[in-house]
């Protein structure tokens, strides 16, 4: 297990650059970074779909080898604005000892977010068997890249490829996202005012049809993230039409994979979990006024659990919770 998060948020080791073949994607130009191992290929591979959401810090091995294998032995892309180019290639080629090996894992990092409408940039999406998008900062994603990369990132689920994202990779591929615009917010903060300005809750303009009605947050128990994940969700209630909504609590080093109809959790310790929450109801919300909540439902995975996805809630032990007056009690 390699932590890379931390490498993604803090460093870059030495660039890489790659000679891909221009007769497939041109070379990516000005404000883009790229580097890896490999050469992308525009040769046909048995890909799985496969969804693979990771909460942040080391990541999971088995859930990476997973996703890796999704790709079939094709082309695996990693997408950044910001960290090393060399870390992921490393670590999807050499560490994990996937079977089949990647043809190709490669990096771009787009150093100027309008450099995500370059035409290799978006010809390596194209034609990419595997996404993994990468930790850093969700706004970077979701606010700046531009809108001919959301849309290409989008359509890869017609492609029916493998994408994946750990931390604000993870939390760009919901259905609904906290988008970061204004910054980060605690849950005390978002408790106590759900509509203050950095409560910002959009919906992902790349996020994945299994992940309809779905907002993710990472980092969750050991920053303390419940309440602000309840209050993403009221936000969230007011942007969409259906119900129920759910949100996914992924704590550090734990994996949600989805992939033909199912789900599994894994993860490094049986203290690990993913937590899902659903919430029917329609909030009143009002400007400086904290959050109350009716009839919150709340499921712990272990690493090790599986079942049908979307989650069956009535399958697992379910905690009723409520929100009065900011404050979060479990309901009778």
């Amino acid at each position: 297990m390699v932590a890379l998060a931390g490498v993604a948020a803090c460093g870059s080791g030495p660039e890489n650059p790659l000679a891909l073949d221009e007769r497939l994607c041109p070379v990516v130009g000005s404000g883009v970074t790229q580097g890896g191992q490999g050469s992308f290929t525009d040769d046909a591979a048995p890909v799985q779909r496969r969804i693979v959401l990771m909460g942040g810090g080391p990541e999971d091995d088995g859930a990476s080898r997973g996703f890796v294998e999704a790709a079939g032995g094709g082309d695996v892309l990693i997408m950044r604005a910001r960290g090393s180019t060399t870390s992921y290639p490393n670590y999807f080629m050499q560490e994990l000892g996937s079977d089949p090996r990647p043809n190709a894992a490669v990096t771009v990092r787009l150093d100027v977010a309008a450099g995500g409408a370059n035409p290799g940039v978006l010809c390596r999406v194209q034609h990419a068997e595997a996404i993994w998008i990468a930790g850093g900062n969700q706004w970077d994603y979701l606010g700046l890249w531009p809108t001919t990369l959301h849309d290409q990132l989008s359509a890869s689920a017609n492609r029916q490829i493998a994408i994946g994202g750990t931390s604000a990779g993870a939390m760009s591929l919901g259905e609904g996202a906290f988008d970061a615009r204004e910054g980060s917010v605690t849950s005390t903060e978002a408790l106590a005012d759900p509509l203050r300005t950095d409560v910002s809750v959009s919906l992902s303009p790349f996020g994945q049809p299994e992940l309809e009605g779905v907002l993710v947050d990472t980092h969750f128990s050991e920053r303390d993230r419940e309440g602000r994940l309840l209050a993403f969700l009221a936000r969230f209630s007011l942007l969409v039409e259906s119900a129920p909504i759910r949100g996914i609590g992924l704590d550090e080093g734990t994996a949600i994979t989805v992939h033909d109809g199912t789900f599994t959790v894994s993860g490094p310790t049986s203290t690990a979990a993913a937590w899902i929450y659903q919430y029917a109801g329609t909030p009143s919300l009002a400007s400086g006024t904290p959050l109350s909540l009716d009839a919150v439902q709340r499921v712990r995975l272990a690493p090790g659990d599986t079942g049908a996805w979307p989650v069956d809630l009535s399958m697992w032990p379910v905690d009723s919770l409520a929100v009065i007056e900011g404050n979060i009690v479990r309901a009778p």
